[in-house]
């Protein structure tokens, strides 16, 4: 199948948008119009005013860390004798040169899929390579400090004899509280009960159903493609043909809403019976938003998770940007920034930045400058590692930011304090790694190649001030 089939496929969904672009811009070039910045800019001068008043309650500390032998566990003997617990010096007497590498381990807590705590401990990070690594249930058996962890499959085994935490520098620790500062930790973008669906339709034969075969009832819809016969030719006219009726269709509707009492009680009506069950869409949702209430159209957003179809799908994308754009209507910040967040991290249950929409896919690091957050703190909170934060703390992706980083107004400032981070040996070696991945992916994704290979310069000149153990994986990159 073609490049431009496959990606029709794709967007069939949104084809009704009818822009350029990804998001719309607006007359002062951001994806918000001047009253949502203005709305959301005095929430945001009330924010900075009670964080500049705000004393740091308590430390940040790191992940647990610290240097590790790895061995490869050979049989059923040397796996009882660490079972037992031998000291490493007695290890070596029985199995002299058996270490197979020394290495830095992190302690990592989190929940896998199957909403079970699971304990990790693990090399440190080398990009996309895979770092050796051992998973256990987080029990306090497992849970240790000092002495052996050997994996499930009695394959694999870690001696350390200490790991320890880190308290963040003062300045580091503020990048941190900053985050929660902006971000409630309690506050989610979607109710507990929001599913993800792929293509989310009304059901039919109800009032909201009933509602939208109305509204999707305008003649003249174009006769969908077999996609197995069709050529590139035919899927471009139809992509035509169906944008020419939408457009006529959505002003038939809309001059109805406007003129009928009838209408409008219906659509009430459908509002109502959407929020008892939960069953709303997207085209729905646009309706409720302009002739019922924003709060309601939000309401409707936030109990449902759009899942794409595809890496190119824009679905997710836009149903958050929706979300961005209804929750700074209703003053809602906690969930207009998660989300805002959500599109520059692409976190979404089903990544949708595949190659050949990468290009479409833009950082929106603008809108939060122009807002007067100082977006670049923000952003290097949440590229931090902590383990003393809330479960909701919110954690950026490190190379979706290094890509963000790039449409930062002051690049020398920027450059300057990802400098200081690696080369600070206060700083604990795992987000002094990270602040050099963070760095590393910025520098990649710089369009000027003199500033890219002076960046590069930079780059390679703070990584030299690692310690040997950190720098030996960041060669492996």
């Amino acid at each position: 199948m073609k490049r431009y089939r496959l990606v029709l496929l794709c967007l069939i969904p949104v084809l009704a948008m009818g822009q350029s672009g990804e998001f719309k811009i607006y007359n002062n070039g951001l994806i918000y119009d001047e009253a949502t910045m203005a709305r959301l800019g005095s929430i945001v001068d009330s924010l900075n005013l009670k964080f500049k008043s705000c004393d740091l309650a308590h430390p940040y500390y790191s992940f647990e860390q610290g240097m590790a032998m790895r061995v490869n566990v050979s049989d059923k003997e040397m796996r009882r004798l660490i079972e037992s617990g031998v000291s490493w010096g007695d290890f070596e007497k029985r199995y002299p040169n058996r270490v197979q590498e020394q290495l830095w381990i992190t302690k990592t807590r989190f929940t896998d899929w199957q909403n079970k705590p699971i304990l990790e401990y693990s090399g440190l990070p080398y990009g996309y390579n895979s770092e050796p690594a051992i998973r256990l249930d987080d029990t306090p058996r497992h849970n240790k400090t000092s002495g052996w962890v050997i994996s499930p499959e009695g394959e694999m085994a870690f001696y350390f004899s200490k790991l320890e935490r880190f308290t963040l520098p003062f300045e580091y620790a503020r990048l941190v509280q900053y985050v929660d500062c902006m971000i409630d930790t309690t506050a989610e973008i979607y109710f507990p009960q929001a599913k993800a669906v792929v293509y989310q339709r009304l059901e039919a034969g109800n009032g909201p159903g009933d509602f939208m075969t109305w509204a999707n009832s305008y003649p003249g819809k174009p006769k969908e493609l077999n996609y197995k016969r069709s050529r590139d030719a035919d899927f471009e006219r139809y992509y035509d043909q169906y944008a020419t009726w939408d457009s006529l269709r959505r002003a038939y509707v809309e001059e109805q809403l406007k003129t009928s009492p009838e209408r409008r009680s219906q659509l009430a009506a459908a509002v109502d019976e959407c929020i008892r069950t939960g069953n709303s869409d997207r085209e729905f949702e646009s309706y409720v938003a302009r002739y019922v209430s924003p709060a309601k159209a939000l309401q409707l957003k936030r109990s449902r998770k759009v899942l794409g179809n595809c890496s190119m799908d824009m679905s997710p994308r836009y149903h958050a940007m929706e979300i961005c754009k209804l929750a700074a209507e209703t003053a809602q910040w906690d969930i207009f920034l998660r989300s805002h967040l959500d599109i520059m991290n692409d976190r979404f249950e089903r990544i949708t930045d595949g190659s050949y929409a990468w290009d479409e896919r833009k950082t929106y690091l603008r809108e939060l400058e122009e807002l007067g957050i100082p977006a670049i703190d923000l952003l290097l909170g949440t590229s931090l590692r902590v383990a003393n934060v809330s479960d909701k703390h919110y954690w950026s992706s490190i190379g979706r930011t290094g890509r963000a980083l790039v449409d930062a107004q002051d690049k020398e400032a920027l450059e300057q304090r990802l400098t200081r981070m690696i080369q600070d040996s206060h700083l604990d070696p795992y987000n002094r790694l990270l602040m050099a991945y963070l760095f590393a992916n910025y520098v990649g994704h710089l369009d000027d190649e003199v500033q890219r290979e002076a960046s590069t310069q930079r780059l390679e000149t703070a990584v030299a001030a690692l310690p040997d153990y950190i720098r030996t994986v960041w060669k492996k990159e």
